[in-house]
């Protein structure tokens, strides 16, 4: 015990020495916020407007009021990154989108496909800003830390089909009753309403 008070009081003093005390910033789990709306980008740019399907489809989802089928909470947010915690239950289906900022997901619980590729614990994908993409949550759901190297971005959505949007909305609504018992994978940070895993 000893010894470690030692070290703990060598550190200190070599970081005074170095003149960079300070500075750390502590996040703690409980503390966690949900994600926040980001700032619309060029809405003065007909590129950036919004498909008519694309509004529809997304005002379904803002509407439904069944189980939802995700959660998330931002974990630390500055200028230069944003982290945070994201929990797709089993079959979600986040529509297919693109962001303007790189994106980093580390699995910690469950697993997703990517593509082609299924990523289970420990495994991560790293999305280039602009690069379309959607995950699929497999069996048990997935729980993943995401990593944004910019604290606020800009989601575009790809699909200008109607179609497209009623089948997210019909997969919602089967999907319910099962998101409804299903528990977090591993249980990373703790999500408000979610089910409780047995022991």
């Amino acid at each position: 015990m000893a010894s470690g008070a030692t070290l703990d009081a060598e550190n200190a003093a070599l970081i005074r020495e170095e003149g960079r005390a300070g500075g750390f910033v502590i996040t703690r789990a409980a503390d966690a916020e949900p994600m926040r709306p980001r700032k619309p980008r060029g809405v003065a740019d007909p590129a950036a407007m919004l498909h008519p399907a694309t509004l529809k489809g997304l005002q379904q989802m803002r509407e439904d009021t069944g189980v939802p089928g995700a959660a998330a909470r931002v974990l630390f947010s500055s200028e230069k990154l944003h982290v945070s915690y994201a929990w797709f239950k089993s079959g979600y289906p986040l529509p297919l989108h693109s962001h303007d900022a790189d994106c980093y997901y580390l699995i910690v619980g469950g697993a997703m496909k990517v593509g082609t590729e299924v990523l289970e614990k420990g495994d991560g994908v790293m999305i280039p800003a602009g690069a379309p993409y959607t995950v699929t949550p497999l069996d048990e759901g997935v729980e993943f830390i995401e990593f944004r190297n910019a604290e606020d971005y800009d989601t575009n959505f790809r699909s200008k089909s109607e179609t497209y949007w009623d089948r997210i909305a019909a997969t919602r609504e089967e999907r319910g009753p099962i998101w409804a018992e299903e528990p977090q994978p591993v249980g990373f940070i703790s999500v408000p309403g979610a089910a409780k895993r047995n022991p």
